[in-house]
């Protein structure tokens, strides 16, 4: 009895139809031709053998398009995933409706007439042995030379990015488990393959490398699940738990422990830590490939491509191109016959086109690929060593400082000064706008002539921030008191309480410079990152209900749901009422 049999055997089998149907169920997904707020479309992907044309198709609520790809022979994949628009990204990905685990690798030695790595793995199964090692998956996919199990969620689960993020650290501990408690050979056990949360599989019905159709079956009677079930089966860290949408890490506790973090990712709203170069680096990844891409290495070196042309600004249509150019000369490469390199690795391969992989480590693209990838050297000098030589070599071939811009930049505090003088009724977000500067950059040297100096308050050792006229009110007030030597008028609390309406405040924006802001700068500052009006679907930061009613948003048709503070959302309605 091989793998296929024992399903057979032991599961039911179900049409293709059946299989999504009970994945999107009936009134799940947009209707064909209709724009429907809150409901969103599947996304397929087929590769023509012949042409190796890359083709994308919007899978509606009629399934239509399930039935069509069936009967083509065409390599297609998908992902249990709805998507807002036609391109199957993760920043477009809406509602995960199924977690879809690829196994590889199925022990087939002979065990009382049955496949050995079945029988360990349905025996690990919840409810069939006493380990309930593992989860019960709702179907198991045939996939022509492996398995996809797939466990359907009771309820979808929206895809916020931190959501995705635990879901992630969650499916790559049960792919752990599934690939090396005896149900894959040695040789698997040692090359898990991990994929993403957002990675399409073969489609049931369709084309495998084998030539023959992936078939579907229900397990167990087909138990659909929540996360909850799923935790009871990995260790705590690695649990999903309650999902959140936010960090605990409050915003102003990140700017103190993270402020490089801070000023990057929030101030200037950076993306994600990168690093950007010409597209030499990918050409020659193409070369490294054609020179070294070997069999065991093949679905790494398309995956590490995809990574590069992520990182050199490579559009999506050329690295297809160039990922399906390769699929030949990798094929040819194999050292099994029943392992050949198709449309569908490079597929699969090509979902790191994805800015979550452009900080993949050179380190661990080595080891998956096979490709030694020699790091730059400083002939053993320490940086600090190295800088220092380079910057004497530097200096004798340049003795006079030619290389120096002595121009240099602009001042940013010149930029500031010369638009308030074209404009001497503007405000500061104006000159942002107009500008360019940052926020931060414009406050800080708006008023440049009301920047601090330190003032002794001489009578208590106190020191104490004054602007140039309260220095001067100081000294005046102080002057009198000693002229009528009234000992009593010489405390310091009373002057050092003193204040004006404009008192100024240091603010640390996170940048190193501390900009001087009074009161009301300050509050229109926190103001102007608010919204204008209240928006039609948002929740309150701190809500403990906050992820139910995210859920029913997206439910009655909310694109997206904005998150307010409590003192936001009172602002915005207060404003309503006016």
């Amino acid at each position: 009895m091989d793998v296929i049999e024992y399903l057979e055997t032991y599961c039911e089998e179900v049409t293709p139809r059946e299989f999504y149907r009970d994945m999107f169920p009936e009134g799940e997904l947009e209707a064909a031709g209709q724009y429907e707020r809150g409901k969103y479309c599947g996304i397929a992907v087929s590769v023509s053998e012949k042409d190796r044309k890359v083709k994308r198709y919007s899978v509606t609520d009629d399934l239509n398009v399930i039935d069509e790809l069936c009967k083509c022979d065409d390599f297609c994949i998908m992902s249990p995933i709805s998507y807002a628009g036609k391109e199957r990204k993760s920043a477009n990905a809406r509602f995960l409706y199924a977690l879809a685990i690829d196994l590889d690798g199925i022990r087939t030695r002979d065990l009382d007439g049955e496949p050995e790595g079945m029988v360990t793995l349905f025996y690990q199964f919840d409810g069939n042995g006493p380990s309930d090692y593992l989860p019960m998956p709702t179907y198991i996919v045939f996939s022509g030379s492996g398995l996809h199990l797939y466990y359907f969620f009771e309820k979808p689960i929206p895809l916020f990015r931190n959501v995705a993020e635990l879901l992630e650290r969650y499916k790559r501990r049960l792919t752990w488990q599934l690939w090396t408690q005896g149900v894959t050979d040695r040789e698997h056990q040692e090359k898990i393959q991990y994929e993403s949360l957002f990675q399409g599989f073969r489609m049931p019905g369709t084309i495998t490398k084998r030539g023959n159709r992936a078939r579907a079956f229900l397990v167990g009677g087909g138990r659909k699940v929540s996360l909850e079930y799923l935790n009871r089966f990995v260790p705590a860290e690695y649990q999903t738990g309650s999902i959140v949408y936010k960090s605990n890490l409050t915003r102003a506790a990140a700017k103190e422990k993270y402020p490089e973090w801070y000023e990057k990712r929030i101030v200037q709203k950076q993306k994600r830590g990168s690093w950007t170069c010409k597209r030499d680096l990918y050409d020659w990844w193409k070369r490294k490939i054609e020179a070294g891409g070997e069999d065991g290495h093949r679905f790494w070196c398309i995956m590490t491509l995809a990574t590069y042309a992520v990182k050199c600004r490579i559009s999506r249509e050329e690295l297809e191109k160039d990922a399906m150019g390769f699929i030949d000369l990798l094929d040819s490469r194999g050292k099994r016959p029943d392992n050949p390199f198709t449309a569908d690795d490079v597929l699969k391969a090509l979902e790191a086109y994805n800015e979550d992989y452009v900080t993949y480590p050179i380190d661990t693209i080595t080891a998956r690929t096979g490709i030694p990838i020699e790091k730059n050297k400083r002939n053993g000098r320490r940086q600090k060593d190295h800088v220092r030589r380079i910057t004497v070599l530097r200096d004798l071939d340049h003795p006079d400082g030619q290389w120096r811009n002595k121009d240099g930049r602009p001042k940013k505090a010149e930029v500031v000064k010369a638009w308030r003088q074209a404009h001497p009724d503007g405000n500061k977000a104006a000159c942002i706008r107009e500008t360019g500067l940052s926020k931060p950059t414009v406050y800080k040297w708006w008023e440049p002539e009301k920047k601090k100096r330190k003032v002794n308050l001489d009578v208590e050792p106190v020191f104490r921030e004054m602007t140039p006229e309260e220095a001067a009110e100081y000294d005046r007030l102080t002057a009198g008191a000693r002229q009528m030597e009234m000992e009593d008028f010489m405390l310091s609390e009373p002057v050092a309480e003193y204040q004006t309406e404009e008192e100024s405040f240091p603010v640390d924006f996170g940048d190193g410079d501390v900009v001087y802001m009074t009161k009301s700068e300050i509050e229109e500052y926190n103001r102007s990152k608010w919204h204008k009006e209240l928006p039609e679907f948002y929740v309150v930061k701190g809500d403990p209900n906050l992820l139910q009613k995210v859920a029913e948003m997206l439910k009655r048709g909310a694109r997206s749901v904005e998150f307010l503070s409590p003192e936001e959302e009172k602002y915005l309605l207060e404003k309503k009422k006016k």
